[in-house]
């Protein structure tokens, strides 16, 4: 039986190493089907620049992330790995640049950190990268709460429970 409900739009940002991007996808799609979302009569819905835009020379590529996603985004679910992400012209990552956008417009910005196994050859390869994204890190620690996740089933529990905690809290 049709149903309304309230959408909310969730841009995904992470740097290119995190795997978890599509995954994030499949959970926000099992939320909504699940009859939460028509219980709670709220849908999520999952952004991000590799399936919401598209190819245009016009302007810069992170103009248009902004504009067309991190700007009309609800909220943000970030993830991280071993990498900060590449730097953008001024010399911060497309993700931290993402993070700080949706923080200036004070939307809500849930930041995971990955802690699997890194490789030694990963290690030694992303060095600069891991320190860049510990002293990050650090200072999203200073601001608000953080959380770690090892394994996909680690994720989706905490996801699944802080998609729950927003979904309590929309119209409250």
């Amino acid at each position: 039986m049709p149903y309304s409900a309230d959408v909310l739009r969730v841009f995904i940002a992470s740097p290119s190493d995190v795997r978890e991007r599509k995954f994030v996808r499949e959970i926000l799609a099992e939320w909504n089907a699940n009859k939460a979302s028509e219980r709670r009569r709220l849908m999520f819905q999952p952004l991000g620049w590799e399936t919401h835009t598209f190819p245009d020379l016009r302007f810069p590529g992170q103009y248009q992330i902004d504009q067309e996603l991190v700007d009309t985004s609800d909220l943000c679910i970030s993830l991280f790995w071993m990498r900060i992400g590449g730097s953008m012209q001024g010399g911060a990552s497309g993700t931290v640049h993402e993070i700080e956008r949706f923080r200036n417009a004070q939307k809500r910005v849930m930041a995971y950190f990955c802690k699997s196994k890194m490789s030694h050859s990963d290690i030694r390869t992303y060095r600069d990268d891991i320190e860049s994204l510990d002293e990050f890190r650090g200072a999203l620690e200073r601001i608000g709460r953080i959380d770690d996740y090892r394994t996909r089933s680690e994720l989706k529990v905490k996801l699944l429970g802080a998609l729950d905690h927003i979904a309590d809290n929309h119209l409250a």
